[in-house]
């Protein structure tokens, strides 16, 4: 056995040898103050080239069976997926089936999409087509797990009005885009958009855990469950809430299986380097001080690298993916919680590139919930402004405190707790538009719609332009009726 010992001890060795044991510790240091600050709970992976540099799993698969992540445990990784949808088109064009400029109604013209005939590839790729959110529609809520395939879902995407002047005016991100972009490749291949996944990326590249299936599931060990964990003690499962999955997002992966996606394209075995170089090159700016290219986004960065990305977030998870072609870097975070994976990846690539990583900060809702956990709701509503100066701030940052705060109760169904927060931010931000529109959307999430009215209209009143206020009145009209 000996030899077997030496191998095995050498193939190790050779694993971690392009990470330093202070930069191993620093990541590990990063994660405990993600899990204690923000309760962390998911798996990372560090890769460069062909070599695994650090994985870990952190937290719990299920909360409930005390179920622990594991590096195979899959998570829904939301819209990275749009990034398999990217790169199926991409294939597409490089088999000369299929042209970015192509006009949307030469290719699916049984489909009554609203400005077709303008609308190309290339802007459904960038965001820049007006084609909007089919989740917006006003019974998408209610009727989305019903939706089992591309085609269940079109007729929202169809219902919907265009969210810009013309296509090509600027950069409005997009669920229907990808939806449209899935039923392309469906289209022009005759083979489910899933058998293209298994066919045309899966098989190539060896992911063998990850799928689309209906109705979703997160059942543990195998998937984790999504939570919103707003401390140790208090959490809300949030398996309800998730969205199935579409080509514009709700794969279940893994950090492994994402891995290989990552490394099929640093080798080639996906796209040749001119094609999968157009896809990830930015063509257009958007809210991030970086550019999204075709299903993936070009970031800005202090290490003077192209970082090719994408994240992806549910009610109950989190997920980012970021590839450094020039050094080879891949860093995979999927997270079963509502934390900002792009706070994580980027602090991993900061300790690569043996820069300090930002320590994460408590949100200040969280600490007052903890509060509440140790005092009482009502000690926090009469010692606000106590709390804050213990915080060392004179006044609440912004209005997201409130909104963010308001969303716990209302997760945790304690609609009073909510209502009740809401009113405090508004005395605080009189002026601010969205705590009249969350407080709307209390009353409508209730099915007052009546109620919810008279808030939204005061939304307007303050800002006459004010899109979701405008929205959630013509959704509910059809109610009052």
């Amino acid at each position: 056995m000996k030899p077997v010992i030496f191998l095995l001890a050498f193939s190790v060795q050779q694993l971690y040898a392009q990470i330093t044991t202070q930069q191993q510790l620093q990541i590990d240091s990063l994660l405990q103050q993600f899990t204690t600050t923000k309760q962390f709970s998911g798996t990372v992976l560090v890769a460069k080239n062909n070599n695994i540099l650090y994985s870990k799993a952190i937290g719990l698969a299920s909360k409930e069976s005390a179920v622990p992540n594991k590096l195979e445990t899959n998570f829904n990784i939301a819209s990275m997926g749009k990034t398999f949808t990217a790169t199926l088109i991409m294939q597409l064009v490089q088999e000369g089936k299929l042209s970015l400029n192509q006009k949307l109604s030469s290719i699916l013209p049984e489909f009554a999409i609203k400005r077709a005939d303008s609308i190309t590839v290339y802007q459904l790729l960038t965001h820049t087509s007006g084609v909007g959110n089919y989740m917006m529609h006003v019974n998408y809520e209610a009727e989305r797990h019903q939706l089992k395939s591309l085609n269940d879902v079109m007729p929202y995407v169809v219902a919907m009005e265009p969210t810009t002047g013309y296509p090509g005016e600027k950069f409005d991100y997009s669920n229907s885009g990808f939806i449209i972009l899935g039923k392309i490749v469906e289209k022009l291949t005759g083979k489910s958009y899933n058998e293209n996944l298994e066919e045309r990326i899966f098989s190539k590249t060896g992911m063998k855990q990850s799928y689309i299936h209906y109705p979703a599931t997160f059942v543990s060990p195998k998937e984790a469950t999504p939570y919103l964990a707003y401390t140790e003690k208090t959490f809300v499962n949030g398996t309800a809430d998730e969205f199935p999955g579409f080509s514009d997002g709700g794969m279940q992966s893994n950090v492994v299986d994402l891995y290989r996606f990552a490394k099929g394209l640093l080798n080639g075995k996906l796209l040749n380097t001119a094609m999968r170089d157009s896809m990830w090159s930015g063509k257009v700016k958007f809210g991030r001080g970086g550019m999204y290219s075709f299903g993936w986004m070009d970031n800005e960065n202090e290490f003077g690298k192209h970082i090719y990305s994408h994240d992806g977030g549910g009610k109950g998870f989190s997920s980012d993916l970021r590839i450094v072609k020039e050094d080879g870097y891949v860093v995979v975070v999927l997270i079963n919680n509502r934390v900002n994976p792009r706070d994580v990846s980027g602090n991993i690539l900061r300790i690569l590139y043996n820069k300090e990583a930002e320590k994460p900060i408590k949100y200040l809702e969280n600490v007052l919930m903890e509060i509440t956990e140790q005092k009482g709701f009502e000690y926090v509503c009469s010692n606000y402004k106590q709390i804050l100066k213990e915080q060392g701030m004179d006044k609440t940052p912004n209005p997201w405190i409130y909104i963010m705060f308001s969303d716990m109760f209302e997760n945790m169904k304690e609609i009073d707790k909510a209502f009740k927060v809401m009113e405090m931010g508004r005395e605080e931000f009189p002026n601010e538009a969205s705590m009249y529109n969350v407080t709307g959307q209390l009353y409508v999430n209730q099915k007052k719609y009546k109620e919810s009215v008279e808030w939204f209209n005061k939304a307007l009143a303050i800002n006459a332009n004010d899109e979701f206020a405008k929205m959630m009145l013509q959704s509910i009209s059809s109610k009052l009726k």
